[in-house]
Formats: C-alpha cells, structure tokens, sequence
C-alpha cells in the first residue's frame, strides 16, 4: 500500500478527501477522476485477501460516493 509522505495516508483516500473537499468547480472533475482511479487500482491490489475486508468496504462506499459525485456533478454542468 502506498503512503503519502505529507498525510500518512493511503495514496488512495488522500486522493478521495482531496476530491470530496474540492470546491472549485473547474478542478473538481479531474480530481473526481483521479481519486476514482486510486480507489479502483487499490480495490484490484487487495481484492482476494481477506485480511484487507475493512479497507475493502472502505473503498467500496469511496468508489460509490465518487461515482455519486461524478453524476451531479454532469447533471449541474448540464444544466
């Protein structure tokens, strides 16, 4: 599992809070796709341990909020 060296957090949920904190509409897509990225890259490193059932669960609803966002988000630009 990859740390950040300024949060010592997962490289995936630094990358999931930075997204869910955004609120500049112009970064907030690139930033929802990058942690979607990080979330589905971890998921298919610990996918078949059962060890890692926490984090999987924890990176199941961070893909599914994101997911969540990334649809408003289209819909608000829609609109």
């Amino acid at each position: 599992m990859q740390i950040s060296q300024t949060s010592n957090q997962p490289v995936w949920k630094q990358a999931y809070q930075e997204a869910l904190f955004e609120l500049d509409q112009t970064r907030l897509r690139h930033k929802l796709e990058a942690a979607l990225e990080q979330v589905e890259d971890r998921l298919f490193e610990v996918r078949s341990d059962p060890a890692n059932r926490r984090e999987i669960i924890e990176l199941q609803d961070a893909r599914r909020t994101i997911v969540l966002l990334q649809e408003h988000e289209q819909q608000t630009r829609e609109t």
